[in-house]
């Protein structure tokens, strides 16, 4: 019998593990199941609340969360991040999943790590309330500013405490064809179904056929806004974050889990 060089057995045996991790990578999930979330334990719906007054208090702990934009994160060219807080008054029910929303703006940004940095501990003084449910960032990032966006995710999700989820709005594009989300440090990413651009029709097209997401992070969320049509996918059993254009009432809470019921 002929014997192969070592060398040559080495590599073949090197091959061969790289091979059967990734065969496990795709068949352990569907054996047993995904792993467990932080956002397991999270409401099924969430309400955003945005920057004008809201009454929440006729929405139950456990009916639905509220995902409140708590402030405003400003950043031009090379200069330090600059803190907007919320101004507009917020009333809820106590004991109601609070989720902190800050929303990121950015002009001609540098986007170095010592911003990174900067922006992060800005984020912590709005995130490290311990009565926080989970954390969701607010970001349309250009291509240029992704680099900037994943050492700002990286950055927050070492201070974070790890109970503490990570959750960020995502343009439905990114969740399909303009995939670059793999691989953040998040635990669920949302598509914007409502003011899409032109690929609007062919992703509702592609939901409507149960076909769901490419990318896994987006793949169990759904953004939707109660002006535009609250339609999803067959049979859906994942998480939805409702806007509302105006401020919230009971009547326009429950028009809406009429519709999406």
């Amino acid at each position: 019998m002929r014997h192969w060089p070592g060398w040559l057995r080495g590599a073949l045996l090197a091959v061969g593990f790289i091979l059967l991790g990734n065969a496990l990578n795709l068949v352990w999930p569907r054996l047993f199941g995904p792993g467990h979330s932080p956002m397991d334990s999270q409401p099924a719906l969430f309400l955003w609340a945005w920057e004008r007054p809201e009454d929440l208090r006729f929405l139950q702990p456990d009916e639905a969360g509220i995902a409140v934009l708590l402030a405003h994160l400003v950043i031009e060219g090379d200069a330090p991040p600059r803190l907007e807080r919320r101004k507009q008054p917020l009333l809820l029910t106590p004991k109601t999943p609070l989720m902190a929303v800050v929303r990121i703006e950015t002009k001609n940004l540098n986007g170095n790590p010592l911003q990174a940095d900067q922006a992060a501990g800005q984020l912590m003084r709005v995130f490290g309330d311990s009565r926080l449910a989970a954390v969701q960032l607010d970001y349309d990032a250009s291509t240029g500013e992704r680099a900037f966006y994943s050492m700002l995710l990286t950055r927050l999700r070492n201070q974070l405490p790890k109970r503490v989820p990570i959750t960020m709005t995502a343009l439905a594009s990114w969740c399909q064809g303009d995939r670059w989300l793999g691989g953040l440090p998040v635990d669920e990413a949302i598509p914007m179904m409502f003011r899409m651009g032109p690929d609007a029709a062919e992703i509702r097209r592609l939901l409507a056929r149960g076909e769901g997401f490419a990318e896994p992070l987006c793949r169990n969320t759904l953004g939707l806004s109660t002006d535009e049509p609250l339609t999803l996918p067959p049979r859906w059993e994942g998480r939805i974050y409702l806007f509302s254009p105006k401020p919230w009432t009971k009547q326009a809470y429950d028009a809406a889990l009429k519709v999406l019921r």
